[in-house]
């Protein structure tokens, strides 16, 4: 009998000891579980912050952009408009010269006759 009874202290003591491992393995886990949601959190706030910074730095970039790109365009469209002028111009040029020359040919055109 003395058998039996030291296998059964043997079992608790091994039950007392495999309760105190696993209490103090889940006592570690919640601790480093812990430790992951305060760093997450850590993470995520950092995150938010990062992402407005961004954000912010993007709709400054963006308006300055959109300020060059205006300035831009004024000019292209102001050099069309001289440009522009200046075809005109040179259209009613070329036009009286042609008028001169028709008047010319109309002139030799009735003498010849």
């Amino acid at each position: 009998m003395d058998h039996i009874a030291g296998g059964m202290r043997s079992l608790c003591e091994d039950i007392k000891t495999g309760r105190e491992g696993r209490k103090s393995t889940l006592q570690q886990l919640k601790s480093e579980a812990d430790t992951i949601r305060e760093n997450a959190k850590k993470f995520l706030a950092d995150s938010k912050k990062f992402h407005e910074e961004m954000g912010k730095d993007l709709k400054e970039a963006l308006r300055g952009g959109r300020k060059d790109l205006i300035q831009n365009v004024n000019a292209l469209r102001e050099a069309f408009r001289n440009r522009e002028k200046e075809v005109r111009t040179d259209l009613a040029e070329a036009s009286n010269i042609w008028k001169k020359m028709e008047g010319t040919l109309r002139n030799k055109k009735t003498k010849m006759k």
